[in-house]
């Protein structure tokens, strides 16, 4: 009590100083974050300490208020925190916090606590101070903090009372600091963007109206998307593609691309995507486009510029295997085609060629093309291909190279995010989320994530396999994400351009893994053609939509039960969205035996209004008992329910 007292009137104080002897704006910011710490409820801060707009905010903030909250400290490739390890002493095993920063440390605390009680990990009190103030030191404007959990450890409290008294000063500190990412995290929507993923050359326009994809996108077409419940647009394979080394008959690789700073003419001219931007922003969709990090078609621009952008290397005899001959400058270069590592070595995609992101100079150059498509043509995000790939540790091992000290993605992002703050960058990755989040991306792919110790936490992968433990454990990672506002999201879908079509990875399972995807509070996405069950497949490439061969959308075809599936889910999103507002998720458990996956939706705008989600995505029929809700039968696969909890 002792302690609370003194908190509370040095608290008390800090707020009854008058305004002007605090710095203005930024630090003023700063201090709201300390102001909420006392114990209380989280309240808004007062105003005096609320001064400021987002045109205030420096990126220097933005990215320590991250730090604090998600990654901690890193020192160019190297993070220099790892996450909090939880040892239950009980029963002698141990959970990792969900992130190093404070809400993950918080998240993963309360949610053992709230399962196993605090005292199996009572002997860890000291190590929580410890670790607090380490993560929180490279920070300054986190002093007020610091002290006030020095003060705590030092106090004469019962350990019970201590930890009592720190989850209520984590939880306040923490509101706060998610009150300024709310005001200055301008790029925050994608986090819970609703994207539609379009193929331009596949989409059949209704009618095929006979001109150039953008030229003839109308209003109505983005008012169909809308409609649908989606307030972002892809489209995807919008670059010019390559003719050297072309392959298929169906115009090329979307991915093979000749210029990465403008559109493909058969598309359409500049102008013309321009005003396909401002039709979508006037529907109210956001416009995100690929970002091809890794490589280039064999006779790209940036090739034509200079080979030394590329894995590449001077010789006058053969090139060696997995490499093609370019001519530039009275010179002969031998470039490597585009890879990734793979069976420890590199497997190539032979109608690329790989850029070179140990040299400063083509940095540089990918950083200036990026920003152009905010500058130029107002686009809002970025899905960046196979976006690990260009992480320093990862091009290193996998090409040899010694790398400059930071990573490209600090300097990308933070370029283009100055340019316009609301710029989103979405990763496609599949390893080093951490690493990408860290290095500011907004959201990640959530498809094959099993770096943490409790296995396969990535969304699609855990669906696909229908093994109900590995959904649970995503969808209590997803929770996660969903809730905080320093990482990177995830984006949660059941297909896209890479997969194969909905129906044939799920099956009769796909209502219930939809029905879970489409619910889920963060990023979701849907890939053109899905909502009606088209699927051009071929045997040589199982994507519904495939690029090796010329295919359009039957917009009058499709598989009728497949159809009415998303239907139903649209409008069961739609519906829910609307009656509870902004939610969180909270995991729900299986009773042993019992196979389904599902989630708590709590309204976060409607306290106290809850809804429950509940679907069976493996292939044979489970019993689900859920007495909150008063339900208790068995499902079906593919089965799932909407359910009312008491």
């Amino acid at each position: 009590m002792g302690f609370n007292r003194l908190l509370t009137r040095s608290i008390l104080s800090l707020l009854l100083l008058p305004a002007g002897l605090f710095a203005a704006g930024l630090e003023a910011e700063r201090e709201s974050a300390g102001a909420l710490f006392d114990g209380s409820l989280p309240a808004a801060p007062a105003g005096d300490l609320a001064a400021g707009s987002p045109k205030d905010a420096s990126a220097d903030f933005l990215r320590q208020m991250k730090e604090v909250l998600s990654s901690g400290a890193w020192s160019g490739s190297t993070p220099q925190m790892r996450p909090f390890l939880f040892k239950n002493s009980k029963e002698g095993w141990s959970a990792q916090a969900q992130s190093v920063g404070l809400e993950g440390f918080l998240w993963t605390k309360k949610e053992l606590e709230g399962k196993y009680g605090e005292t199996p990990f009572a002997g860890q009190l000291d190590d929580y101070f410890s670790y607090l103030d380490s993560l929180l030191k490279p920070v300054s404007w986190t002093s007020d903090l610091r002290r006030a959990l020095s003060d705590l450890r030092a106090s004469a409290m019962t350990g019970p009372e201590k930890n009592a008294r720190l989850n209520l000063i984590l939880e306040n500190y923490v509101a706060g600091l998610h009150s300024n990412m709310e005001r200055y995290d301008a790029a925050a929507w994608a986090k819970k963007a609703r994207i539609y993923e379009l193929f331009p050359r596949a989409y059949n326009l209704a009618g095929s109206r006979g001109g150039n994809f953008f030229r003839e996108f109308r209003a109505s077409d983005f008012d169909r998307i809308k409609k649908m419940g989606f307030d972002a647009v892809w489209p995807m394979g919008i670059l010019p593609i390559g003719v050297r080394g072309q392959t298929g008959t169906g115009g090329g690789s979307p991915y093979s691309i000749s210029d990465h700073a403008t559109v493909n003419p058969d598309l359409g001219t500049e102008e013309d995507f321009k005003k396909f931007v401002r039709l979508a922003h006037g529907a109210g969709l956001r416009v995100i486009v690929d970002f091809v990090v890794n490589h280039t078609s064999l006779d790209s621009r940036l090739l034509a510029e200079n080979p030394d952008y590329f894995v590449s290397y001077r010789y006058a005899g053969a090139c060696a295997p997995d490499y093609f001959d370019v001519s530039w400058s009275g010179s002969r270069y031998c470039v490597h085609h585009g890879g990734f590592e793979y069976g420890g070595g590199v497997s190539s995609w032979i109608d690329t060629a790989q850029v070179n992101y140990s040299n400063r100079a083509l940095r540089d150059r990918m950083t200036a093309i990026v920003k152009g498509w905010v500058t130029k043509f107002d686009v809002d995000g970025f899905r960046v291909d196979m976006a690990y790939l260009a992480l320093n540790n990862v091009f290193s091992r996998t090409w040899q190279k010694s790398m400059p000290s930071d990573e490209f993605y600090r300097q990308l992002i933070s370029t283009v995010k100055a340019a316009k703050p609301s710029a989103a960058f979405m990763a496609e990755a599949y390893a080093y989320q951490e690493d990408l989040g860290a290095c500011g991306f907004d959201t990640i792919y959530s498809k094959h994530e099993d770096a943490r110790p409790e296995g396969q936490t990535g969304w699609y992968n855990a669906s696909e396999s229908g093994d109900a433990s590995a959904m649970q454990s995503s969808i209590n990672r997803n929770a996660f994400l969903a809730w905080q506002a320093g990482g990177a999201g995830s984006v949660m879908f059941a297909g896209n351009h890479d997969e194969p079509a909905p129906e044939r990875v799920y099956g009769k399972r796909l209502p219930a893994a939809l029905a879970l995807t489409m619910l889920y509070p963060g990023s979701v996405m849907v890939y053109s053609g899905a909502e009606i069950g088209y699927d051009a497949y071929i045997p040589t490439e199982h994507k519904p939509l495939p690029f090796s061969a010329p295919c359009e959308i039957n917009w009058d075809g499709g598989d009728p039960w497949v159809k009415k599936v998303y239907q139903d889910v649209f409008a069961l999103a739609e519906r829910t969205r609307s009656e509870l507002g902004d939610y969180d998720i909270e995991p729900l458990w299986p009773a042993p035996g019992q196979g389904w996956a599902g989630y708590i939706l709590k309204s976060k705008d409607k306290p106290g209004l809850r809804r429950a989600v509940i679907g069976n995505v493996t292939w044979t029929s489970t019993r689900a008992d859920l007495p909150q809700a008063g339900f208790s039968g068995s499902l079906a696969p593919g089965e799932y329910r909407f359910l009312d909890l008491k």
